[in-house]
């Protein structure tokens, strides 16, 4: 990454909500995707509050290096039917190394602000990158085999995602979030001694019984 991009480099892109950018486009295989209003999808705001980022660090790449996106953390504000006009505006809050972060305003003509937030991205090396991606291509499950390593033992059993998810660079409220589901899982299936009393499986919750 070339030297240059300092904190409080600001790049602007922007953009008119289209009629195939609302919440049903987004993932249009899931119901509850078909099923939602026909406004500019949260989705698509992400990227286009990626964009002014990545316009801002190209200028400061070597050949052969991208940038991935690394953090995301944002507000949905109010709604955009397609045919708003949206201005993204970034500006650079940290630059260390090649990780920079961004905080991010999108605002409609009249100037409401539609979405707010910090973006986080990384410059890497793009040919090792793809070389990374086309092994971990090759390690996906066959079709017909289940999409989760983890999803094995029915509709909880992601806890054991949570369990393994590193803690490092992660923010607090997502660290507290992993250990409570983690911590959750653990307490739902926990046997309750000496106090006849079990776990009805296959619920939202915890089903207290009384046993003779």
């Amino acid at each position: 990454m070339k030297p240059g991009l300092v904190i409080g480099a600001r790049h602007v892109v922007r953009y008119t909500v289209p009629v195939h950018q609302t919440v049903p486009d987004l993932l249009p295989a899931l119901a509850e995707f078909r099923r939602g209003q026909p406004v500019f999808a949260t989705g698509f705001m992400v990227g286009l509050m990626e964009a002014p980022c990545m316009a801002a660090v190209y200028p400061h790449l070597e050949p052969g290096e991208v940038t991935v996106g690394t953090l995301i953390n944002m507000t949905h504000l109010s709604a955009s039917p397609p045919g708003t006009s949206l201005a993204a505006e970034a500006r650079a809050i940290t630059v260390e190394g090649r990780s920079v972060r961004f905080a991010v305003v999108v605002a409609d003509a009249a100037g409401e602000i539609a979405a707010a937030g910090e973006h986080g991205l990384r410059v890497v090396d793009g040919a090792r990158f793809r070389d990374r991606l086309a092994a971990r291509q090759a390690q996906l499950p066959r079709p017909g085999s289940s999409p989760l390593p983890w999803d094995t033992g029915g509709p909880h059993d992601s806890h054991r995602a949570f369990q393994r998810w590193p803690d490092r660079s992660l923010p607090d409220d997502a660290r507290r979030f992993i250990r409570h589901s983690a911590g959750a899982r653990s307490t739902h299936e926990a046997p309750l001694a000496g106090s006849g009393r079990q776990h009805t499986p296959g619920t939202g919750g915890v089903h207290i019984a009384s046993s003779s």
